[in-house]
């Protein structure tokens, strides 16, 4: 898969985008993660053991209850399956095309939050839907992540064409077809009562989290930098109020001297004067 852009002349022009530094470090993250995992499988508890409590395990989470493992909310994105390289390298490649794009638009951070969030809401509405049906094998993957950066990608540039098996379509119809997959899915196990071996309810989740926050305007979601405003509005307002006590006292040593200074007093005082020589 490829984006499709004006060529030099007018013309399309098949390119890849540059790796942006968000997405590279959530390749590297997965990346590592996989190597290390095939690693650990090797021992064969370990190979049982990883995907039940760092996968997402719809089992565990009824075992547990009510203490629920919420970490594999987070960790069962940098899980994949140890069967064959198909299945990270999908990922991996969408995440690179989409990421990008995306990331070129909101910044890194907000690509993490984004990328997290579709995963975690994805991880969500699978375990709700397992509840409510019947229990399942443990989840690995970052597709239901990806996915919600493509979908988002979708509801921001429609008409964009990518190349996908050298076939050129509009990015809503490949966001429309990958969606009408996971839904024939469901459809499917909900027919015949078992599974198929793909976490389509993930999927699911995660595209509409991705269509939601691109429609409603979420992308732009920064907590860290919410965080970080309100940090900045608090000092000013204790600086505010420290200035007006200053002068307060200030106004009393003119009056009365500084001997009529409480020991909370000289303290402000004293770390007033030492913030102004600074």
């Amino acid at each position: 898969m490829s984006f499709e852009g004006a060529g030099g002349h007018g013309g399309p022009q098949i390119g890849f985008p540059p790796l942006t530094p968000g997405v590279r470090r959530l390749l590297i993250v997965m990346v590592a993660a996989y190597v290390l995992y095939l690693i650990a499988t090797f021992a064969p508890v370990m190979r049982e053991g990883i995907p039940t409590w760092l996968g997402l395990d719809a089992n565990r989470w009824g075992s547990m209850a009510p203490f629920f493992p919420f970490w594999q909310l987070g960790t069962y994105m940098f899980l994949h399956s140890d069967m064959g390289l198909s299945h990270i390298l999908f990922n991996m490649l969408g995440l690179y095309f989409f990421g990008t794009m995306l990331e070129g638009s909101i910044g890194a951070r907000r690509l993490y939050t984004q990328f997290f969030l579709a995963g975690m809401i994805g991880a969500l509405v699978h375990l709700f839907a397992i509840w409510v049906s019947s229990g399942s094998r443990p989840v690995v993957g970052a597709s239901g992540a990806v996915l919600g950066l493509v979908v988002s990608c979708a509801v921001m540039h429609p008409k964009r064409m990518v190349l996908v098996l050298f076939i050129p379509v509009q990015l809503w119809v490949l966001a429309a077809i990958v969606i009408s997959g996971d839904l024939l899915g469901v459809l499917v196990q909900l027919r015949d009562g078992g599974s198929d071996g793909v976490a389509h309810w993930v999927h699911l989740g995660g595209a509409a989290w991705g269509a939601l926050a691109a429609w409603r305007g979420w992308l732009s979601f920064d907590p860290l930098n919410r965080l970080q405003a309100r940090w900045a509005a608090r000092k000013v307002e204790v600086h505010m109020v420290e200035e007006a006590e200053l002068d307060r006292l200030l106004q009393k040593i003119q009056r009365e001297g500084i001997s009529s200074l409480s020991r909370s007093e000289r303290s402000l005082l004293k770390r007033a004067s030492a913030r102004r020589k600074g």
